[in-house]
């Protein structure tokens, strides 16, 4: 684009112009990607905190939750808000803070949406549900090979057996009909 800065003439001029359109539509979509980045990182995050919820449940997280506000207050209250190195340590440690009892809040909300806490019944099901899944897939593809085995000798008997015995008594006749013709021709047969 530079290029066409000091140049004059019509057709630098849109070149130009399409150079600036194509350069809006990548800077629209890099801003787009950056977009689903976060939201992909976002969601990521959401989904990691409700499998560990799931697990865990929220007694433990919220006693780990409470644990670091603790330990973020600790260092607030460490630091001097008169000086700036300081002060900027507290502006992160307090969006810290912020971040960590919002999460907190959070938890029961997010706790009842997922169905609570994984019980020991669930899962002892979960577990059965995966070894009996992983069981019939052994069992089918142990099924179909058997299926292929079996498919594959009576294929080779169908080969074996295909022409009938009519079939062969009359090609046998055809072939002794044409022996006789040859001792015939030849004198041993009368």
């Amino acid at each position: 684009m530079d290029d066409f800065k000091g140049v004059k003439g019509d057709s630098a001029a849109r070149e130009l112009a399409i150079y600036k359109v194509e350069l809006e539509a990548i800077a629209s979509l890099e801003k787009q990607i950056k977009d689903l980045r976060d939201e992909v990182k976002d969601k990521q995050a959401e989904l990691d905190l409700k499998l560990r919820l799931k697990r865990l449940g929220a007694k433990e997280f919220q006693a780990e939750t409470l644990q670091l506000i603790a330990q973020v207050t600790t260092d607030m209250a460490a630091l001097n808000p008169g000086d700036k190195n300081d002060k900027r340590k507290l502006a992160a440690l307090t969006k810290d803070k912020s971040v960590l009892e919002a999460r907190l809040l959070r938890v029961d909300d997010l706790l009842e949406k997922i169905g609570g806490q994984l019980t020991t019944e669930e899962a002892k099901v979960l577990i059965l549900q995966k070894l009996y899944d992983w069981v019939r897939e052994q069992l089918t593809r142990y099924l179909n090979g058997a299926k292929r085995s079996l498919i594959a000798v009576v294929e080779n008997l169908w080969d074996k057996y295909a022409v009938s015995s009519q079939e062969l008594e009359v090609e046998r006749e055809e072939t002794l009909a044409e022996l006789n013709e040859f001792l015939s021709k030849l004198g041993y047969l009368a």
